[in-house]
């Protein structure tokens, strides 16, 4: 397996991705960071599509050794991942396999979602609207799915990213971003700080960035793990449907994505 900086040698066969496509071709289109392995660098038919919060696809064919390659890796996640591979399939049986045969290897499944539509907002008791995020309340977020995610440095988020925050008393209420960004796709990550679940603040921040992702000329995208109930209502309450779910694999790696 090598590892190439060349990817126009593998736009073709990227073409052929339907789930979770948002990641790799940030990575393709050099707006996000990740690296990118080939089972032949001059004429690839295999390829491994790493985006830096871990996501990873498979493109191309899926042969036996380059299937075994990648479960290596997956237990021997380089530095640059968040430490971790999450690696997406659309359903193949022998992927999965192969996958399964590996030791310690787990499969969960992720919702597969299409925007149908803005709906309203919620209202709320908040004195505040969501404000874009800027370097001025940047260092205010915390929790898992902020901006340091998806993006390997604050630069890089402000440079092709974007997002929206919300705070009250000073401190950070909730916060909606583009967690994976391409030419034709925004995928949404929200996170809602603990003490101000269940008032609309996540439904506030999200809605906010559906509407600038539609001005843009994108199209809005949601994901999320099976077992995170919280999320896929909140995608469900901004305009997405459930069009089915896909499989995901990781390696000891306890969280839900």
């Amino acid at each position: 397996m090598n590892k190439i900086t060349d990817f126009e040698k593998i736009k073709q066969l990227c073409n052929d991705i339907k789930i979770e496509k948002v990641y790799p071709f940030s990575i393709l289109e050099g707006v996000q960071k990740g690296e990118i392995f080939v089972d032949n660098d001059e004429a690839p038919t295999s390829a491994l599509i790493w985006h830096y919060c871990g996501f990873a696809n498979i493109a191309g064919e899926c042969n036996d050794g380059f299937i075994e390659e990648v479960m290596h890796m997956m237990q021997n996640p380089s530095e640059g991942h968040s430490g971790r591979m999450a690696l997406q399939s659309e359903g193949d049986d022998n992927l999965r396999d192969i996958i399964m045969s590996t030791p310690k290897v787990a499969r969960y499944e992720r919702y597969t979602f299409v925007f149908a539509g803005e709906k309203n907002g919620t209202p709320c008791t908040m004195n505040t609207e969501p404000e874009p995020i800027s370097p001025k309340n940047y260092e205010l977020m915390r929790g898992r799915i902020v901006p340091t995610f998806s993006w390997h440095s604050k630069d890089a988020f402000f440079r092709n990213g974007f997002g929206y925050f919300l705070v009250e008393d000073g401190q950070m209420a909730a916060c909606a971003f583009s967690s994976g960004i391409s030419r034709d796709y925004v995928d949404i990550g929200v996170e809602t700080e603990e003490k101000y679940r269940g008032k609309g603040y996540g439904k506030l921040v999200a809605t906010a960035m559906i509407k600038e992702t539609l001005r843009r000329g994108k199209i809005p995208v949601w994901g999320c793990d099976t077992r995170n109930e919280a999320s896929m209502k909140l995608a469900m309450s901004v305009g997405f449907e459930i069009t089915g779910t896909h499989p995901w694999y990781k390696y000891e790696i306890s969280c839900v994505l």
